[in-house]
């Protein structure tokens, strides 16, 4: 049984920083550390709010943190943020540290902001909402990451994305 003092943190498994992540929630012994995969991540944090969470900790990239905002959105809820992913927009925004170390300590303190969230279709967005070619490149690129690298596989997706724009 997690114990109530301690702050939920969901750690998303797929995360390329999990076990940094992981281990910066850790050794802060504040945390109740729930690996989660990225699917379940919003039902998981909604659960736990429902609960009585005040406070909840999502350590994994924008995509994450989009369903942890979806999940904490129209509560009282706060919303701490461990950056894990490639580019961490919504962290490097909002002044949140990219260092998990650093990111701990802002995720325990005292300060909070409130952000703006917009919807499309009942779904939160934070910093972008995409359609069309981008959304065609991203697609492209995490199904070719796999193989090639995130460098590699964006360069590939773009190539093959400009084609489709401009035909």
């Amino acid at each position: 049984m997690a114990n109530a003092s301690l702050i939920p943190a969901f750690v998303n498994r797929g995360s390329g920083s999990f076990e940094k992540a992981r281990d910066a929630l850790a050794s802060s012994g504040r945390f109740d550390i729930r690996e989660v995969d990225g699917a379940k991540l919003e039902e998981e944090i909604a659960k736990a709010v429902a609960a009585g969470a005040k406070r909840i900790l999502i350590a994994g990239g924008d995509g994450s943190i989009r369903a942890a905002a979806q999940a904490v959105s129209g509560t009282d809820a706060e919303l701490a943020v461990l950056p894990g992913g490639t580019l961490n927009h919504f962290a490097k925004h909002n002044g949140i540290p990219v260092d998990p170390g650093e990111a701990v300590k802002v995720a325990i303190g005292t300060n909070t902001r409130t952000v703006d969230v917009g919807y499309a279709n009942e779904r939160v967005f934070l910093n972008t909402s995409s359609i069309g070619a981008y959304v065609t490149f991203v697609r492209m690129r995490d199904a070719l990451e796999s193989q090639f690298g995130y460098r590699l596989a964006s360069l590939i997706a773009s190539v093959k994305n400009s084609r489709i724009c401009v035909a």
